[in-house]
């Protein structure tokens, strides 16, 4: 089948700095001509606006595809020709942020009678661009000051890529012996390369395995390990890795403050909360207090629970309790005794989620309720140029109405050395209306770092990692419905606090029982190599059955909310920490500012846990939502479960696969992309209401 277009091309790394400089030559020189030809009497909306907008469209393409390679690209090469072609872009758009004539012939556009004439799409554009503008300091700041402050800012990006870079290219871990691993499942240990051998007597020697912080390392330790002192082994090393980071994001705390200082805010996060859809940090500190009182007395009960199955786990063991505390090191490991309690065997129940196969299962669930098809293209017909690791799946969308072309998904799922370590949906090019009234198709990437298997195992998704797989496709599929003009609204560009929403409503899907027995397929069904590894291990047991079992599916379900409490207030420690650093008023505030005593406060506090053993670790330095684009928007996962579990309990539950129903969200919601002006207003018109921003544990 013909493709109406053609697949992205990936360039090399000799390719990337050129291609940045063609960028920013092309936006530079529509620039000029703008304020060659027009003057603040003559500007109107489509002699300033639309030409700079029509020209990031025709770019965002290639941008996209080079900031993508930060994330997916496994050569050092490419990394470093994209951290040259990054510096490029930034001090561009310093330049470019600093044109104070061109701020003023977009002033002078918005007060002419043609504005009031424009479809909303494109008015919505031009006071974005002069909200921007504002943040640049213009307005406000004379024009010195702009530039100042704009160098200033490039400084704060170039630290937010040291930062990030930094958790990237992390690959520290822990040696074991495997006395030590007792409890860690095989299948986890063969993904584990052996380190040394230890003298046991001087007879014989046993083997170390490396367990690495990343690709599921420190997760499967904490969950498995039978032994308390490897697991807060485990802990407290994988706590104090990327020490460096704490230095730098007290700094680019520091920096945030001041440039807020110097355009008037009070703080950081004033400034920032001016393009949530929030708006305001007053209405974020009530319904983080509102959480905080909500969720504390869930979350004490679950702590209390967890400590009295550890106390008769260590007298079971005869060892004896230090302290009364309980340690965060034991949290996953306890979680997960509780539910086999409960007889919910997450081990088992990952032998029916093979990864390859639970995302085509997927991509048929999405296709059914949005009516779209996806068809995978043979990898033997994609050049080597249009992908970026042979490990790279691509499908083509289509709308099964019309048979239309709608996009392209690419699947990028793995865990490998020099990727992104975490999960995540990423743009490579928007749609977008072009010149001539035809649309350009959007292209992306659900890009996420699942353990890889080794050449005997397969790679088995735990229920949870089942449920994030199905929150970042959805961020895909929400790329690829939508349908805005401008390249800067498409998809999921938009607020993070109204963004994460459409993906967090999908995860009810994931504890449906026909969706997860739709899904499961036992591992030994897709390879006899497999059923024969799996005989052998379990001598005389009959084969295992290919779809799981419903009592698997029920208990698992049953007790979907256990400990939910303390997966939430987790989540309102890191989004509280997130809004106390980014509040800072006083240069005493800012001199003050001990991160590491406010991260391990925050997390005793509101989790419950004793946290003094670990008070010397950085583990708010090993993730990298606040220094790409999350700062002072963590809350946003707290404030999109309430209004997606309003949404679902509204329109969903009753009838979760009524096609009438998810035809209407997707041309009232997925469609808008970030076109609205008030995203809260949309969902109002969708719910005919507001929404209730008090609903998060249900059940």
């Amino acid at each position: 089948m013909s493709l109406p277009q053609p697949l992205p091309r990936v360039p090399t790394a000799e390719e990337i700095v050129p291609s940045m400089q063609q960028i920013i030559h092309q936006s530079q020189k529509v620039r000029d001509q703008v304020l060659k030809t027009t003057t603040p009497s003559t500007a109107t909306f489509s002699n300033t606006m639309l030409p700079m907008a029509q020209v990031e469209n025709a770019v965002q393409g290639e941008i996209g595809m080079i900031y993508m390679l930060q994330y997916g690209s496994p050569s050092l090469k490419v990394q470093e020709a994209f951290n040259k072609a990054q510096k490029l872009y930034l001090e561009a758009l310093e330049l470019w942020g600093a044109n104070e004539p061109l701020f003023r012939l977009l002033q002078a556009a918005r007060g002419k009678p043609e504005f009031h004439t424009l479809d909303p799409e494109s008015q919505h554009l031009l006071e974005k661009e002069l909200l921007k503008y504002k943040h640049n300091g213009h307005g406000i700041l004379e024009p010195g000051n702009v530039e100042l402050y704009l160098k200033r800012r490039t400084e704060i990006e170039g630290l937010l890529s040291t930062f990030n870079q930094n958790v990237t290219m992390e690959n520290g871990g822990v040696s074991f012996t495997l006395e030590e691993l007792a409890g860690v499942p095989d299948d986890e240990l063969a993904k584990w390369l052996d380190d040394q051998e230890v003298v046991t007597n001087e007879h014989e020697k046993e083997k170390k395995k490396f367990v690495p912080f990343a690709n599921g390392g420190t997760r499967a330790i904490l969950t498995y390990a039978d032994r308390p002192e490897t697991r807060k082994k485990m802990y407290l090393a994988d706590d104090l890795k990327l020490k460096e980071n704490k230095i730098i994001l007290e700094e680019i705390v520091k920096r945030r403050a001041r440039q807020a200082h110097m355009l008037k805010y009070p703080t950081h996060a004033d400034f920032r909360i001016e393009i949530r859809m929030a708006k305001t940090t007053v209405w974020v500190n009530n319904f983080l207090s509102r959480l905080k009182a909500t969720l504390g007395p869930l979350g004490r009960e679950e702590i209390a629970a967890l400590q009295h199955r550890r106390l008769e786990d260590l007298q079971q063991r005869g060892i004896q309790q230090d302290g009364d505390g309980f340690p965060p090191w034991d949290q996953r490991y306890y979680a997960r005794l509780l539910k086999t309690d409960l007889e919910i065997d997450h081990q088992k129940i990952s032998e029916f989620f093979p990864l390859e196969r639970t995302a085509k299962g997927m991509l048929d669930i999405f296709a059914s309720l949005l009516g779209l098809r996806f068809d995978l293209i043979p990898s033997e017909t994609l050049t080597a140029d249009v992908l970026w690791h042979d490990t790279v799946q691509v499908y083509s969308a289509w709308d099964i109405y019309d048979d239309s072309f709608l996009g392209y998904l690419y699947l990028d799922l793995l865990w490998r050395k020099h990727k992104y370590r975490g999960n995540q949906s990423v743009n490579i090019e928007c749609g977008y209306l072009r010149l001539d009234g035809t649309r350009n198709y959007p292209s992306t990437i659900l890009m996420c770092s699942f353990p890889a298997p080794n050449e005997m195992s397969c790679a088995l998704l735990k229920h949870d990692q089942v449920v994030t797989l199905f929150h970042e496709m959805g961020h895909s599929i929400h790329d690829i419905l939508a349908k805005s003009n401008y390249a800067r609204f498409h998809g999921y560009r938009l607020p993070p606090d109204f963004g994460e929403m459409p993906s967090i409503l999908l995860e009810n899907w994931c504890w449906m029982k026909d969706v997860l027995r739709g899904l499961s397929c036992h591992y030994t069904a897709l390879s006899e190599r497999y059923l024969v590894d799996w005989r052998t291990k379990n001598p005389g047991s009959p084969d295992p059955v290919k779809t799981i079992p419903e009592h698997l599916v029920d208990s698992l379900i049953k007790h979907r909310y256990h400990n939910a409490g303390l997966y939430y207030l987790h989540q309102l420690s890191v989004s509280a920490f997130d809004l106390h650093i980014h509040s800072l008023r006083t240069v005493q505030d800012l001199a003050d500012l001990d991160v590491g005593k406010l991260w391990y406060d925050l997390r005793e506090e509101l989790e419950g846990m004793d946290f003094s053993e670990c008070r010397s670790g950085f583990e708010f330095v090993t993730f990298s939502h606040l220094t790409s684009g999350y700062d002072v928007c963590y809350y946003a996962y707290l404030c999109c479960t309430a209004m997606a579990q309003d949404l679902f309990l509204s329109t969903f539950s009753q009838d979760p696969f009524n096609k009438e129903t998810w035809a209407r969200y997707r041309r009232g919601i997925l469609e808008h992309g970030g076109t609205q002006q008030s995203l809260l207003q949309m969902l109002g018109n969708f719910l005919g209401r507001l929404p209730n921003m008090d609903l998060i544990v249900q059940g």
